[in-house]
């Protein structure tokens, strides 16, 4: 007799049905929480546990994440958000070094590396021998702060940056703070790639003199030195959030079309009534939404500490119901499709905002918290008071499982160039990712014999693939030993023997980014046979990276037009990343105008 009146009420009177539920409000109706009080808010799944590595007053309203080789946890925070400081007055905003971590994680040490920010996002910090010849090691961070991306270097070693250099820029800000450069995520080819968010208008150059023009929702690359940038993918209408897998596919959040997207080189994506390249959208990898459009942080689960169950599981920030989601992956050929799954963080504090999340290089899950009673930049007024500028907080999840023990790497990689190349093969790809940009960057060319030596000894494909990368990007790789990995028994080496092909066509059709003539000769010989055996490989990712490889290489072979018109005839339909490609590619081969 009483439940009737209520379904009524609640039907007639919606608004009546969200007021007592503090999740649905654009504006939190509770009170903010101290953070050991909100970390008893939060559920997990058996075995896992959540703790606050640091929080305000030492932290303000966490953007973006990075690690460093020490073990050290990079944050952007901005209390401007959501207007910039004027460019003529100093900004409050900054770029913070949390280190000195204790048994239950939380920082004890912090530095602030770069200060008088204005909205700084993206944040990829990094080493290399100092110019002096000491042999010491110059940290660098890679940051976007309005309205350009800098290079912030300490140069004397005293934990703070005393030079700021523009790399690139300037990028447009005027029409919307929340869509400007973030997700700077380094990749197996060396290149730093971000994403380009909502509503601005950029029109950027390298040092080359190459422009990119980025409308809205966009992915790009960079190099590290300011002397290229490049487009990588088109539309998306706000990405926030980027994530590399162990196979070098590419995963991307997006705050309003589809939650989640596996990037395809190239490829063009939803966005506000704009137009993709003639061949239709790039395909989908999610079709429910996670009951919003607010959705970041991307992080593709790429380790061996968690049980099974979270193997080739990806996870996303949603700031608007106050969750961490998790999906599972599985594939159709070289297709992925999510696989919905109940939430990985959730909690009864609506205050929660995972922003960003990381996993770090000891295995544990890191969550930038926002922690505001409002996170909506269009929804609610951007004027309204009630918008939190003091406090923010970072929180690990870890696994300890049934016996109680924590699983964890050990925070800091080597030093040694011996160590380095060991970590390699850690079953953790940021840590092998980290160990991987650190040989480059700190040992260089000095490197290549040890690398090479390594690769003819590895037995683990992890490293495998990482050595053959660095040989490639130091100019040091034999094209015998690129060959014979695409012949490898394991996919994994032979989708990146590919990707390496790729790679070396795209050089080869930009020689001021080649090498030696007579070196790339042999190269470019082999990166042709390799793609076109990949193109016949029995596995569909091979497959798929070897018509991605043809795209960048325009020879006006009707043989190679052949043999890509017949791999599209066998082509499932349920494959629809490698359908995607193939069709792109045939069409980039007769389009001898581009």
């Amino acid at each position: 007799m009483v439940v009737l009146p209520c379904l009524l009420t609640l039907l007639l009177c919606p608004a009546l049905a969200f007021a007592a539920d503090p999740f649905a409000e654009g504006v939190r109706s509770t009170e903010p929480l101290p953070p050991e009080q909100q970390q008893k808010t939060f559920h997990l799944p058996p075995g896992f546990e959540i703790q606050l590595v640091a929080a305000e007053p030492e932290l303000r309203k966490p953007m973006n994440m990075a690690f460093d080789t020490l073990g050290r946890l990079w944050i952007s925070e901005s209390r401007e958000y959501p207007f910039p400081a004027p460019l003529d007055k100093p900004a409050r905003d900054s770029i913070r070094v949390f280190s000195d971590f204790d048994d239950t994680g939380r920082a004890r040490k912090v530095t602030v590396f770069a200060d008088g920010l204005n909205i700084p996002i993206g944040v990829y910090p990094f080493s290399s021998a100092a110019s002096d010849g000491s042999g010491r090691m110059t940290w660098k961070c890679i940051a976007w702060s309005i309205p350009n991306i800098w290079l912030f270097e300490d140069t004397d070693g005293d934990g703070k940056s005393d030079t700021r250099t523009v790399l690139y820029g300037p990028f447009d800000h005027t029409r919307d703070t929340h869509g400007n450069q973030a997700s700077f995520r380094r990749g197996f080819d060396g290149w730093l790639y971000a994403t380009h968010g909502f509503n601005n208008d950029s029109h950027v150059q390298g040092r080359d003199g190459h422009q990119v023009d980025l409308n809205s929702g966009n992915t790009y690359r960079i190099r590290l030195d300011g002397s290229r940038i490049e487009h990588h993918t088109w539309g998306q209408v706000n990405p926030f959030g980027l994530a590399w897998d162990a196979f070098g596919n590419l995963y991307s959040s997006d705050c309003h079309s589809a939650p989640t997207y596996q990037l395809l080189a190239g490829g063009y994506y939803p966005s506000f009534g704009k137009p993709h390249d003639g061949l239709g959208f790039a395909p989908v990898l999610m079709e429910h939404s996670h009951g919003s459009t607010a959705i970041d942080g991307m992080v593709h689960y790429s380790d061996n500490l968690w049980p099974d169950e979270f193997q080739n599981n990806i996870f996303i920030g949603n700031v608007m119901t106050s969750r961490v989601n998790r999906d599972r992956l599985t594939f159709n050929g070289s297709s992925p499709k999510a696989n919905e799954l109940d939430d990985f963080v959730k909690t009864d504090d609506p205050w929660f905002r995972p922003v960003d999340n990381q996993l770090g290089p000891d295995g544990a899950f890191y969550i930038a918290d926002f922690y505001n009673r409002i996170i909506g930049h269009y929804e609610v007024p951007l004027m309204h008071p009630g918008r939190d500028r003091e406090r923010g907080r970072i929180w690990r999840v870890i696994y300890k499982g049934a016996d109680g023990k924590a699983r964890l790497h050990p925070r800091a990689l080597p030093d040694d160039l011996e160590g380095l190349i060991n970590e390699l093969a850690s079953p953790n790809l940021p840590r092998r990712m980290l160990a991987a940009n650190a040989l480059f960057d700190r040992f260089g060319k000095s490197a290549g014999a040890a690398l090479q030596r390594a690769l003819e000894h590895s037995k683990n494909a992890f490293q495998e693939v990482h050595l053959l990368w660095l040989l490639h990007r130091l100019e040091a790789s034999k094209p015998t030993g690129l060959a014979d990995a695409a012949k490898s028994g394991d996919p994994l080496v032979r989708v990146h023997a590919q990707r390496i092909a790729a790679d070396i066509f795209y050089q080869d059709s930009r020689p001021h980014l080649g090498s030696d003539p007579e070196t790339d000769i042999h190269h470019i010989a082999a990166a042709h046979q390799i793609a076109t055996e990949g193109l016949k490989d029995r596995d569909a990712l091979v497959q798929r990276c070897a018509a991605e490889a043809w795209r960048n290489y325009r020879v006006v072979s009707s043989d190679i037009v052949r043999k890509l018109l017949e791999l599209r005839a066998s082509v499932s339909a349920n494959d629809t990343h490698l359908l995607y490609v193939v069709r792109k590619s045939i069409r980039d081969q007769l389009n001898t105008e581009s």
